[in-house]
């Protein structure tokens, strides 16, 4: 049975991030005209069977094990700009409840980050499409694998056949920490300056309050971009006003947006803290990962 992705946020807003090559890759649904760079990649896969007999070493049944997958699960496919598909990741259903995940990136394109984001890509789906368990099994050699699984929230459940270990993920737990609303956990309390604003007291505010950027507003509190730590680097910057230095394309969030939507953000575009805004588009406080992490303190007691 075909699963219906059109109304999943990562077929909406596909999810772009830089890897540790500092290159952009992309995390979207599979489209058909991707199809045959999925089935490329997986043929020119090195070695084949390498994980439980997959991909399956000859031609012909590779081909059928994919087109297989893009019949019956839901299928993500990370994009490089100058390879094209260098990862995959699926979605199988086993029931209404539970589903079970594939998470597969090309030999070249491994231990830069892809496999990371695909999985926390296919955990905001099964979200999204209402599963309440996750399963996936994984070579017990495969520590890298491991590791990336563990980090994202799995947990050991059993030993499964052939030297594979079985992993789980709770989606109840889940949500109880990422679906909470950016306005119950940001700082409200935020330091911030006006256009006007001399660079020198900027760069006095955030020393003392030990902060590396500081959101620049107007007189009725919008947001107009911010002042950081690196707009400061150049010693001449700092006898002009922000106006003058700010960075303007500013990543922010609003106040209704969840942890989950932040920590894509964080994740997707190395940030540490972004400005929250009201649905006036004024500034109404600051979300940093240390405000998750002491979210995640106070709900897990």
């Amino acid at each position: 049975m075909k699963i219906d992705l059109s109304d999943t946020t990562i077929h909406n807003f596909p999810r772009a991030f830089i890897n540790k090559r500092c290159e952009a890759i992309m995390i979207r649904t599979l489209e058909d005209k991707r199809r045959e760079q999925l089935i490329d990649m997986y043929l020119a896969f090195e070695p084949r069977g390498s994980f439980g007999g997959l991909p399956p070493i000859i031609d012909a049944a590779c081909v059928d094990w994919v087109m297989g997958m893009i019949d019956s699960a839901a299928n993500l496919i990370s994009l490089s700009f100058d390879v094209g598909v260098v990862g995959h990741s699926a979605l199988f259903p086993i029931n209404t409840d539970e589903c079970e995940i594939l998470v597969v990136v090309s030999p070249p394109q491994q231990k830069i980050g892809i496999g990371t984001e695909m999985t926390r890509s296919l955990i905001q789906l099964a979200d999204e499409l209402g599963f309440e368990r996750i399963r996936l099994s994984v070579g017990a050699k495969n520590h890298v694998a491991r590791h990336v699984y563990r980090k994202c929230g799995f947990q050991y459940s059993s030993r499964g056949l052939l030297d594979e270990v079985d992993m789980a993920l709770d989606l109840a737990n889940y949500r109880g920490s990422i679906d909470a609303p950016v306005s119950e956990i940001m700082t409200r309390k935020t330091v911030s300056v006006n256009p006007d604003t001399p660079c020198m007291d900027a760069l006095n505010l955030l020393i003392e309050n030990g902060v590396a950027t500081l959101p620049v507003v107007d007189a009725k509190n919008r947001l107009k971009g911010i002042i950081s730590e690196t707009d400061l680097l150049i010693e001449a910057n700092i006898s002009k006003k922000t106006g003058e230095v700010l960075t303007r394309e500013v990543v922010s969030v609003q106040s209704g947006s969840t942890v989950a939507n932040v920590i894509s953000l964080f994740h997707s575009r190395k940030l540490r803290c972004v400005p929250v805004l009201d649905r006036h588009m004024k500034l109404v406080g600051v979300v940093s990962r240390m405000d998750i992490l002491r979210h995640y303190r106070q709900r897990l007691g």
